[in-house]
């Protein structure tokens, strides 16, 4: 799976968003739990990884538009 840096989410921040964890084809974490966020790729229409950064930024952008 690929790993998207801030580097690379900042050249085209559109194209990542995140969705839920229950979409299907969602990878789970590595204990095979369901994971509440994971990473897509809108352009390749795939599954990815944030860093941990990126993914703090995106998590907190998403709690915002819920409140």
């Amino acid at each position: 799976m690929d790993k998207i840096t801030a580097e690379i989410y900042q050249q085209e921040p559109g194209r990542y968003i995140l969705v839920s964890g229950h979409e299907q084809g969602a990878p789970t974490c590595s204990f095979g739990n369901v994971q509440q966020w994971v990473g897509y790729d809108t352009t390749d229409k795939k599954f990815i990884r944030f860093t941990k950064s990126v993914f703090k930024q995106l998590v907190q952008q998403k709690e915002n538009e819920t409140k």
